[in-house]
């Protein structure tokens, strides 16, 4: 007597073997890396390998959900735990808390759990390298303070930056572990909720709360929750979204992070028009050509808004306070941009003075104090000026700009680290803008990580660097499915991503 059809067809291909469980599992896995649901993933998988998709989902339900099969069945509470393991940990990487001015406490968290996320490096394209150049730059740092001749060196700084560059590598590891089962925008509300906790009770004291402690984690909480919104509905909201954020920003006086607000509406605003408004099922692989037209259009887009805003700024309708600032930076340096950060005019003396560079917790000696000021006359900044004294040489150096504090601390190891980290971002924005899938989230965090490797302190800005790194890098395709009887051959499947309110995959 023959079995129900229903019995029949759910029961194809249950009896593969587990290596084979394993290859289907890993293509679900990428699957929903790429945005897709469990049953569209299960769908999708079943259809190219011969298997139906409702015993794909048994045994993926019975499964760690990361596509490792689990003999003893499924466990609920397990994967609960795990998620809630990351939730945590993805906190404490935001709230960025140091033990006694040294220890940084995600250092300590992440290296706890090295064996956890350590294979998750291989399925990043880079990522590996990040690392092992970031153990390198400290190794070169090491060695400069260690030459005979080196400047003289306050210890507790040096332990301080070699600690809290290699923690935030380490923390690089555990994102990306992190996304292997946590959405992208999961991840970012969790990390955005640790970073918000550590600002808050620093908010009534400061000077502008939102450019220096608020602007950062609101916006990624914000994004996080309205790019859930499914549908072209859930597009208009993080549209608004990014002009409320944009619009604060300006009465605040944070006329930088209103350019990303901007430049990010347009490349959202772009993808939709492109996809005639519609949700990108599939994000498709973009050839050269189109990859390369998509750098030139937003190194375009990107220098028509800089001197849009600047004509703004410069006319008073963004306000007279914004005025009288803007024109006298342009009187002093020539440009918003010079006369705003004139730090690199200082950086590019140094550079030529020393080289090699100076080593972590370096003590800056008069002579460098002198050549840096040579530079920064070039730019309207005069001898006496106590940002100069107090900060920028104030017992150590602080050039404000991640690449020119890795060159200061860790010599040009530590510029190619933070090139790297730079050609990785960009990228990884590329290919995503190419092929219609880059979020809201995505391409405002990465705008701001080149903004923050070009003018933003080292020590306070490269965890954002990292952050954006690991959200907007792509999980490697598994290779293709091979194997014999009733299970065809199939290639690398692409991914089927699910509805995002930016009409583009996260």
């Amino acid at each position: 007597m023959s079995s129900a059809p229903g019995r029949t067809t759910a029961g194809r291909g249950a009896g593969r073997a587990p290596g084979a469980h394993e290859h289907l599992l890993r293509q679900v896995r990428a699957e929903l890396d790429g945005g897709a649901t469990t049953r569209q993933a299960c769908r999708h998988v079943g259809a190219l390998a011969g298997v139906h998709p409702a015993t794909l989902l048994q045994w993926w339900r019975a499964s760690d959900r990361t596509g490792a099969p689990v003999r003893s069945g499924p466990s609920r509470r397990h994967l609960l735990t795990l998620r809630l393991v990351a939730l945590l940990g993805l906190a404490v990487l935001g709230a960025d808390v140091t033990l006694g001015n040294v220890l940084p406490t995600a250092g300590v968290l992440a290296a706890g759990l090295l064996p956890v996320w350590a294979g998750a490096l291989a399925r990043f394209p880079g990522a590996r390298a990040v690392v092992l150049l970031a153990v390198a730059s400290v190794g070169c740092g090491l060695l400069l303070v260690a030459l005979p001749g080196a400047h003289a060196v306050e210890l507790r700084f040096t332990v301080a930056t070699c600690t809290r560059t290699l923690a935030l590598v380490l923390g690089l590891g555990f994102v990306l572990w992190c996304r292997g089962f946590l959405r992208v925008e999961t991840v970012a509300l969790g990390y955005g909720a640790g970073v918000l906790l550590a600002a808050l009770p620093h908010v009534p004291g400061s000077p502008n709360a939102w450019k220096y402690q608020l602007a950062l984690p609101v916006t990624l909480v914000v994004l996080a929750l309205v790019q859930r919104v499914p549908g072209p509905t859930g597009s208009v909201v993080v549209l608004l979204a990014l002009v409320g954020l944009g619009a604060v920003s300006v009465v605040r006086d944070y006329r930088s992070f209103f350019g990303f607000t901007a430049l990010t509406a347009v490349v959202v605003g772009w993808q939709l028009l492109r996809a005639g408004g519609r949700v990108r099922r599939r994000p498709r692989r973009a050839p050269v050509a189109p990859w390369l037209a998509t750098g030139a259009l937003l190194a375009l887009a990107g220098a028509a808004l800089y001197r849009g805003a600047e004509q703004l700024l410069l006319s008073g309708v963004l306000g007279r306070e914004l005025q009288l600032r803007s024109e006298a930076q342009v009187r002093a340096a020539g440009s918003l941009l010079a006369g705003g950060r004139p730090e690199w005019a200082g950086t590019l003396r140094l550079m030529r003075d020393t080289p090699a560079g100076f080593g972590p917790g370096a003590v800056p000696s008069p002579h460098d104090v002198v050549v840096a000021r040579e530079g920064l006359a070039t730019v309207g900044l005069g001898p006496d000026n106590g940002y100069v004294d107090n900060y920028m040489f104030g017992g150590q150096f602080r050039l404000h700009s991640t690449v020119a504090d890795a060159w200061s601390n860790f010599g040009w190891v530590g510029v190619a680290f933070t090139l790297l980290l730079g050609l990785l971002v960009v990228h990884a924005l590329l290919t995503r803008v190419a092929a219609g899938t880059a979020s809201a989230l995505v391409v405002l965090l990465g705008l701001r990580a080149l903004w923050d490797l070009a003018v933003g302190p080292m020590y306070t800005d490269l965890p954002e660097v990292v952050l954006a790194l690991a959200l907007a890098l792509q999980a490697r395709p598994d290779p293709p499915l091979r194997s014999t009887g009733r299970l065809r051959t199939a290639t690398a499947l692409p991914a089927a991503p699910r509805r995002t309110p930016t009409g583009v995959a996260g």
